[in-house]
């Protein structure tokens, strides 16, 4: 029996079939992932290794080339380039395509395990970053608040939003406490810096204290030594004067409750903020994550009425507009096509069939 004399036959398994494609075209469109790039793994892995104040010329003798022998014989490696600036060596291994890079990645690891102990005693364990263009953040937004509530409060809550991996704080001011010594006071209570590191290590710290058990539950103690105010590292014993008195901190230092160096500076309408960057989950639709966020935000703002919580760059927008362009399109499309038929067949019945 012919597809037409069955359709016309059996009217109602016809309209069925149709509805149930129509249906399963709609589910699938609600639950299409939409992301701004395509899960696209680059054959290309990068190896950091931070070496503190050495120069680029040890840099690249101690470091970089130990690393380039090593990771060269790695099946798969096309080619090995490295940059050795100052503090810091960078060697990036280029794949063939078609290579596993979870198992280049395993036979890169293997390889620095090799050679980590040839390296010198300050350099830092090598770091292995695998280069993927879904990695950058989906959204960054800018807060009129201090470092240290961006990072308690408003991180925290963007991290428990269903989609979102990650928020980093960039920008504003990282409270640091400095300690600075005065050679003359210290050369006078004969006393030497060494001493005055090992001090305030072992003043500020905490250990555990053993368990206490009650009827059939045990219960963990800790020793808390760690300083909770700034005044108190000012009375650490650092040692003893040449006449055996005591000598604190406050007598051969100033002790001072300010902030570390800034490397980053994150500035939103032309005035200083502090950067939040979300990271969203493998496979999560940007959209949707983007949307949760704009709830929490909404929240937020009602909390905190003196933060100012602003988006700066969010992919969404864009998402959401090629998606609106591309349902355009088809429209227009299906249009256009109604009308051609109509112009060539000259009655309306035929499109109108063709188009359903």
């Amino acid at each position: 029996m012919a597809l037409p004399d069955l359709s016309i036959r059996r009217p109602v398994a016809t309209a069925m079939a149709f509805l149930a494609i129509v249906m399963l075209g709609i589910i699938a469109f609600t639950r299409l992932p939409v992301d701004l790039l395509p899960d696209v793994a680059f054959p290309t892995l990068t190896v950091w290794t931070q070496y503190p104040e050495a120069g680029p010329a040890e840099v690249e003798r101690f470091i970089t080339e130990p690393i380039e022998r090593a990771v060269s014989r790695v099946p798969g490696v096309k080619s090995v380039s490295s940059v050795s600036r100052e503090g810091a060596s960078q060697v990036q291994l280029q794949f063939l395509w078609g290579t596993d890079m979870d198992f280049a990645t395993l036979n890169v690891r293997e390889r620095l395990d090799n050679v980590r102990y040839d390296l010198p005693e300050r350099a830092e364990r090598p770091t292995i970053l695998r280069s993927d263009p879904t990695s950058e953040p989906v959204m960054t937004l800018a807060a009129t608040s201090e470092t240290t509530e961006s990072e308690n409060v408003f991180k925290r809550r963007l991290e428990q939003i269903d989609g979102v991996a990650q928020a980093a704080v960039a920008g504003g001011l990282e409270r640091e406490i400095h300690v600075k010594v005065d050679p003359g006071r210290l050369e006078a209570l004969g006393v030497t810096i060494d001493e005055v590191s090992v001090a305030l290590d072992a003043a500020n710290y905490s250990a555990p204290g053993g368990t206490i058990r009650r009827g059939r539950y045990r219960y963990s103690l800790r020793a808390l030594g760690e300083f909770q105010v700034v005044d108190e590292i000012g009375e650490t014993v650092v040692g003893r004067s040449t006449g055996g008195t005591q000598v604190l901190l406050r007598d051969v230092a100033q002790v001072e409750d300010g902030f570390a160096d800034r490397e980053t500076i994150a500035r939103y309408s032309g005035r200083e903020s502090v950067g939040l960057l979300l990271y969203k989950e493998s496979g999560t639709n940007t959209v949707r994550v983007a949307e949760s966020v704009e709830d929490i935000l909404q929240q937020l703002r009602a909390e905190y009425p003196e933060v100012e919580l602003a988006v700066a760059t969010s992919q969404a927008g864009f998402i959401s507009d090629a998606i609106s362009n591309v349902v355009q399109a088809l429209a227009f499309g299906a249009v256009l096509a109604f009308l051609v038929l109509f112009l060539f067949l000259h009655d309306a019945r035929y499109p109108v069939a063709i188009s359903l």
